[in-house]
């Protein structure tokens, strides 16, 4: 067995019977972010308009509380007893994830784009999301999947939201714009690896900055379909 994992930038490993676990705090909030996820899924199941963009947010909400537990588990406390491709499927919940926010964003404002450009669009979102499972497998490297993230959410989705707000102040997309804000933090401190401490680390941030914007992505989501744009 790896030796546990107890450098600055990680929680030390806690032993509760015996049961190595690594990462503890980080394990809980990538779960508390799956809770949100999961009751946004939960509470999306029923609304008065049903159709393209509610199975997509509800896509969204399930994928990534699936891909942030397993990347948890995964990824964080069980990790030393894993081979790294083990990642994998974290990696493409979560890339699958992102696609559909994406995808929904997209949806959301074909109304005010002309049909040939709406469609370049939606079949761009198949083709790079092609691409970064490609590339992230091939390379086995976390990068790329942290690049789909940022380009998805920040470029697609903040994009796509910020034009239907400026054309129609769309409180949907209002809500959609400040979850990208809150996620855009979350990245800044992923990157510039800003901690806390040892026991409230800069994924520990991250992590609860993610379920922040989740959090906001939800609220967006009931408002774009109980008010979708005609």
């Amino acid at each position: 067995m790896n030796p546990p994992i107890n450098s600055y930038f990680n929680n030390p490993a806690v032993y509760p019977f015996g049961l190595r676990v690594d990462e503890p705090i980080t394990m809980l909030t990538d779960v508390l972010v799956t809770v949100i996820c999961w009751y946004a899924f939960y509470k999306l199941g029923k609304p008065e308009r049903k159709g393209s963009i509610h199975w997509l947010a509800r896509g969204y909400f399930l994928t990534m509380g699936m891909a942030t537990l397993l990347g948890g588990l995964i990824g964080h406390s069980f990790n030393y007893a894993l081979t790294i491709h083990w990642k994998i499927p974290g990696w493409y919940v979560s890339m699958f994830s992102v696609a559909f926010l994406e995808r929904a964003a997209i949806f959301h404002a074909f109304p005010l784009i002309r049909p040939k450009l709406a469609k370049f669009f939606a079949v761009l979102n198949m083709l790079e999301l092609a691409f970064f499972l490609i590339i992230s497998v091939v390379t086995m490297n976390f990068l790329y999947v942290m690049s789909h993230a940022a380009y998805g959410i920040l470029i697609v989705t903040g994009g796509f939201h910020g034009y239907v707000y400026l054309k129609t102040r769309h409180e949907g997309s209002r809500l959609f714009l400040v979850g990208v804000l809150w996620a855009t933090i979350g990245a800044v401190f992923f990157v510039n690896i800003w901690a806390i401490s040892i026991y409230f680390n800069h994924m520990d941030m991250a992590h609860v900055l993610m379920g922040v914007a989740c959090w906001y992505f939800y609220l967006g989501s009931k408002k774009m379909l109980e008010k979708p744009i005609v």
